[in-house]
């Protein structure tokens, strides 16, 4: 709502305030670590590879993906505050109560931007372990600290549940129809190509397609790399503990959106590194640091290394924020690196239906092909057949996108009118009227289900919905003309004169509310004339 009011709906302020939270995150993660480990020139690395890695190229460049650059700051702010509350946990004073209560209240501030922020008691217990060491140093016990966190595993568990919920009532989840084990693996091929990104940040997409199965030998591969891994580090935890508070922060941040739960179609997502990889770029700075303890020219060689990763970040994060100039650049990217992007082509169909349908059409072809069951897909594709004049088609497309997508206002609606112009009447009104149950606030579904109603001779119930249409959109001149029409024919002269009226006023060269204001002018003054004695 600020932004909207500081810029209105110019794109360039909305970007700015994503920038300025993006480079304040960055300040805070330097001031952080270097807080936490007292080591400056090592958190001056880390700052500038989680600012300039183009993987934050999408969080940032896309306005609606605020709720990352926004939560992550809360997380931050919240790790800081809980970081004075450690210092004096201890005192049971006031002021460790205050840090306390500041710390858990930024936690819900970043739940609410986005609940990702979830994993954040997981990382405070990985903090108490190392840099704090709040066990070894202060003799607190881990059950205390424990229960330390429960008021934050509290507020996670809440947020997570009315999440789920409110995805699975608008449908989000699962949409490939994916099994569990499907989706079991693509949780460590997963791991291991956001490390391959984070290496070798090539190709980046808006969207990258969930193939349904990935091969044996590449699960097996990603499996034996994800758990050699963190048993050789959970080995090494007590020699080099930076290793193991590193890894696992970038393994547990990442739980929420692994795909155990599938949200949507993508098999994983640039956006979702953003704060967990700040876990992994911590673990390759202090174990390059360390690795490098006993190397002659230590200092001059790390520089030149981490000066050369910095310009090389810089100018593959400025190359791919050209990507990011329009939608149909976006998504043309995201067509030219992935395959099979059935999404992808749908979301170009979208883009080009106005302006240009034909080069929509092979788009949703394209993206039914390759998925058959993408339910939004098959409703676009029979939109397009129905602009066409293939009206069976249509209908059979609308049927599909049904079977996948069962309560759906749209499908139902467009089934209906297929059905109609296809000339089956006897089928086609349920379907107005299921779309009109499931969007009983959309005037354009009342309105045709008002004339279809009034075709098939039931003026009064026709009347009823073609109110309701009005009542929605009062300013629509083609519902007046609808109501005033079904008035007139039914004698409610007064009533129909008024609606066409307002029919008029919106829209004065509106021929047929203009003949039937005339007929029912016409037709009241003769009653007043037959009423005189």
């Amino acid at each position: 709502m600020l932004d909207v009011q500081l810029h209105g709906l110019r794109a360039g302020g909305h970007h700015l305030t994503n920038v300025l939270l993006h480079g304040l995150n960055t300040v805070l993660v330097f001031l952080l670590f270097r807080y936490l480990t007292g080591n400056g020139w090592r958190s001056a690395v880390l700052a500038l590879l989680f600012g300039l890695h183009p993987l934050r190229v999408e969080s940032v460049a896309w306005v609606s993906e605020r709720k990352d650059v926004l939560s992550t700051l809360f997380w931050l702010l919240a790790m800081w505050v809980y970081l004075r509350f450690a210092e004096v946990a201890k005192k049971p004073d006031a002021v460790a109560k205050l840090f306390y209560a500041l710390s858990l209240l930024l936690f819900l501030m970043g739940l609410m931007s986005k609940t990702m922020v979830v994993t954040l008691p997981f990382v405070l217990l990985l903090l108490d372990y190392w840099p704090l060491q709040r066990i070894q140093r202060t003799g607190v016990k881990f059950r205390t600290l424990i229960v330390e966190k429960v008021p934050f595993f509290a507020l996670a568990i809440a947020v997570s549940a009315i999440e789920y919920v409110a995805q699975r009532r608008f449908g989000a989840f699962n949409e490939l129809n994916l099994s569990l084990m499907d989706r079991l693996e693509n949780v460590p091929v997963s791991y291991v190509r956001y490390v391959i990104k984070f290496f070798w940040p090539e190709n980046l997409s808006i969207l990258y397609p969930h193939p349904g199965h990935w091969p044996l030998m590449a699960v097996g591969l990603a499996t034996l790399v994800v758990v050699v891994a963190s048993v050789a580090i959970w080995k090494q935890r007590k020699q080099a503990p930076y290793l193991f508070f590193g890894w696992f922060w970038f393994i547990g941040t990442f739980v929420p959106v692994i795909n155990l739960v599938q949200l949507g179609s993508q098999s994983i997502a640039d956006r979702y590194t953003y704060v967990p990889m700040i876990g992994f770029a911590f673990l390759l700075v202090w174990g390059i640091c360390e690795l490098s303890a006993r190397w002659p020219y230590r200092f001059i060689v790390l520089t030149a290394l981490s000066l050369g990763v910095i310009t090389v970040c810089l100018s593959l994060t400025r190359y791919e924020l050209k990507f990011w100039k329009d939608d149909l650049t976006l998504w043309n990217r995201a067509l030219a690196v992935t395959k099979n992007n059935y999404a992808a082509e749908n979301y170009m169909g979208m883009l080009l239906r106005d302006g240009r349908p034909n080069d929509a059409f092979v788009h949703f072809q394209k993206a039914v092909r390759i998925n058959p069951n993408y339910a939004d897909a098959q409703r676009n594709l029979a939109g397009q057949l129905f602009d066409l004049g293939r009206f069976e088609e249509a209908a059979a497309h609308y049927q599909k996108s049904l079977e996948l997508d069962p309560v759906c206002a749209w499908a139902e609606t467009g089934l209906g009118l297929a059905l109609y112009k296809a000339g089956r009447l006897d089928e086609y009104l349920s379907h107005l009227e299921k779309g009109v149950q499931y969007e009983p606030d959309n005037a354009s579904r009342q309105h045709v289900l008002g004339v279809a109603l009034y075709e098939k001779q039931k003026p009064m119930e026709a009347i009823l919905h073609l109110r309701q249409a009005v009542r929605l959109e009062p300013n629509n001149a083609k519902y007046h003309t609808a109501l005033g029409v079904a008035l007139l024919e039914q004698g409610h002269l007064d009533e129909a004169i008024a609606f066409l009226q307002i029919a008029l006023h919106n829209d004065p060269e509106n021929q047929d509310a203009k003949r039937s204001l005339e007929m029912a002018i016409e037709l009241q003054q003769q009653k007043h004339a037959n009423d005189r004695p």
